[in-house]
């Protein structure tokens, strides 16, 4: 008969660990006053001992005794607890002899039940190897226990130390064998059982043969029992083998899915990069077709005393589908004194009426922000008399907080940076990356200040700075030399530039406007972007620009300074007509240089690669009728200008 399955993973075990754990546990039980093992064990420990004797030693019967009586110790009496594990063992020793006896005694009556025998025989020698381990670790233990009385005094600490090493130890031992201890307890309660059976049986001799072939029978039927669960595990396991299987292809294939995907997206990516190039070409086609110099027109409301004469406006905007039609009626006297009026139809390419708002405006002039992200010089300029909304087109409010970045009342200019920090966040997805850096300008009495320099001239030019000059650089782009260069890192940063500039910019009061701005404001932003995916690069550079107001001298009431800033202002207007009448015709030479204005600007009206919008900007009030019309006459002269196809600059 095969020993059962507990025997066969000891013996794998080896005898060593056996024996080490019953000299633990009878330790254990020595160390704490009392045996570890119940009474029954300590008689099957018994016959494992070196001195047991063969069978073949005399049949003098010896007379078992009770177990000894172990008497509480003190914890270092270690030379008593040795003694009492000394008689611990001389006892198992005479309950082993005599349960040698007694097994002779029943392999002679019982012998057709040898094969249990042999097992219990089997499970004997298993116990005589753990009782010859704590002999051992007995003498182990005396030999310890002579160094250590002869050190107790001296070294009582140190044996402390020791002693709270060893239980840590057999505290991690313990864990560490945790379940191997609950195994050998399970087994140890097994054995326990059969020896008390055996017992029994041996008293009750041949009587007690039939109760032992019901316990055979039993464990039979619990064997089968143990067999079938086996053989419904290894099914089981066979069914998650076959499941495994099945999902380890199931996940072979998704990988599979996953790396055909991926290439799908690079593949679409490449695409879309591509895509994104013939949109550039695309929008740039569209631009050119709309003209590289376009007009807008914008009516301003009516505001305080000019609402009075609402109803004698001079300005109309004719019904029709393109929005791009403005009719100006002027009434004066003829010779016989009687009134007489006269109607100048003017057509732009877009015209905005008094009730059109901020969105609407920037919706048609958005194309062009765009461009310059694109890579192409962009210019956006507000010209009419003054008090007709070109700062309010521009800008917005004179002061404006970052918390109202969405605010209907947005000019171009913080619109327009909003909008390129939303489109350079979506190119970065196709390998984009931008940079921004912007400058703030105003061209007073014809010479250049930097309103974003600490130190700025006032109206009355007080103040010192750093002379700024006009310059090419050496790719032929023109620059102001010693000004201000902010980077311009996110969409609320305009809002300060904003602010700072309207601090330092000129203003004074005229007949026409109480806050009348006496110098042209010009706000230029560089955007340089680098595609690391496609190794394509752009250079462009949007310029917003607020004219001073255009007023006659007979009109504006100017004396002294504002006289001065007045013919300054119409002289830098009158050389920008020249410039654009100079393209409009094509001339050779073209007259930048007469002012700082056109040739600040020269870059963006007539280098060929440029994109240029002109706001012209009326009041609809009848006392500023002619005013009116002298800034749509110059709109309409800017209007028939043609500068040739725009290209794309490099990036530097």
């Amino acid at each position: 008969m095969p020993p059962p399955d507990s025997v066969k993973r000891r013996r794998i075990d080896g005898p060593s660990g056996l024996h080490a754990e019953a000299s633990l546990l009878s330790s254990k039980g020595a160390l704490g006053g009392q045996s570890a093992f119940p009474g029954p064990v300590v008689s099957a420990l018994g016959g494992g001992g070196g001195g047991g004797g063969s069978d073949d030693d005399d049949d003098d019967e010896d007379v078992v005794g009770p177990p000894p009586e172990l008497k509480p110790r003190l914890e270092n009496d270690v030379s008593g607890r040795l003694h009492d594990l000394e008689a611990v063992v001389a006892h198992m020793r005479l309950k082993n002899r005599t349960a040698r006896k007694a097994k002779r005694l029943l392999s002679v009556e019982l012998e057709q039940h040898e094969t249990k025998a042999a097992q219990h025989e089997y499970d004997t020698r298993i116990l005589e190897a753990k009782v010859d381990d704590a002999e051992k670790q007995v003498r182990s233990l005396k030999e310890a226990a002579v160094d250590s009385q002869k050190q107790l005094q001296n070294e009582k600490r140190q044996h402390e130390d020791e002693l709270e090493d060893i239980r840590r130890k057999h505290k991690r031992l313990a864990e560490e064998m945790g379940d191997e201890q609950l195994k050998l307890r399970k087994s140890l309660a097994e054995l326990n059982d059969a020896l008390v059976a055996t017992q029994a049986s041996l008293q009750a001799k041949r009587g007690e043969c039939t109760r032992l072939e019901a316990t055979i029978s039993t464990q039979a039927s619990d064997q089968v029992a143990l067999e079938s669960s086996c053989r419904g595990l290894r099914a089981k396991v066979e069914q998650l083998e076959d499941v495994l299987s099945e999902r380890e292809i199931r996940i072979a294939e998704l990988d599979e899915d996953v790396a055909s995907r991926s290439h799908t997206i690079e593949e679409l990516e490449a695409k879309l990069r591509k895509e994104e190039t013939l949109r550039r070409n695309l929008h740039n086609t569209i631009q050119e077709l709309k003209g590289n110099i376009r007009v807008f027109c914008r009516v301003r409301p009516l505001m305080g005393e000019d609402a009075d004469g609402a109803s004698a406006q001079p300005i109309k905007l004719p019904e029709c589908e393109e929005k791009n039609q403005i009719e100006l009626s002027q009434t004066s006297e003829n010779a016989l004194g009687r009134a007489t009026s006269k109607a100048f139809p003017f057509k732009f390419d877009r015209v905005f009426g008094s009730e059109s708002t901020q969105d609407a405006v920037f919706e048609e002039v958005s194309q062009l922000i765009q461009s310059a992200l694109d890579g192409y010089p962009v210019c956006i300029f507000a010209y009419g008399q003054t008090g007709s909304g070109k700062t309010h087109t521009m800008q917005g409010p004179d002061a404006i907080s970052a918390e109202d970045m969405d605010a209907a009342v947005l000019g171009i200019i913080p619109r327009a940076v909003k909008q390129i920090y939303a489109n350079t966040s979506k190119l970065a997805e196709r390998g984009w990356e931008y940079t921004l850096e912007g400058q703030f300008v105003e061209i007073y009495n014809e010479a250049i200040q930097d309103l974003l320099a600490p130190s700025v001239r006032g109206a009355a030019g007080s103040d010192k700075q750093a002379k700024l000059d006009i310059y090419q650089d050496s790719e032929g782009r023109t620059r102001v030399k010693n000004v201000t260069a902010v980077s311009v890192d996110s969409a609320e940063r305009v809002h300060w530039l904003l602010a700072r500039a309207a601090e330092n910019r000129t203003v004074a009061a005229t007949n026409c406007n109480e806050r009348s701005s006496r110098s042209h404001s010009v706000f230029t932003l560089y955007l340089r972007g680098r595609n690391s995916l496609t190794g394509e690069s752009s250079s462009g550079v949007l310029n917003l620009i607020d004219l001073a107001g255009s007023e006659r001298l007979s009109s504006s009431g100017s004396s002294g300074d504002r006289l001065k800033e007045t013919q300054a202002i119409n002289k830098s207007l009158a050389c920008l007509g020249d410039v654009i009448a100079a393209l409009a015709k094509g001339n050779r030479h073209i007259p930048y240089r007469n002012s700082k204005l056109t040739h600040l600007l020269q870059e963006s009206l007539g280098a060929g690669n440029s994109k240029t919008l002109m706001f012209v900007c009326v009041s609809p009030s009848a006392a500023s009728a002619q005013e009116s019309l002298c800034s749509l006459q110059f709109a309409t002269k800017v209007n028939s200008c043609q500068i040739g196809t725009a290209r794309r600059q490099p990036a530097s």
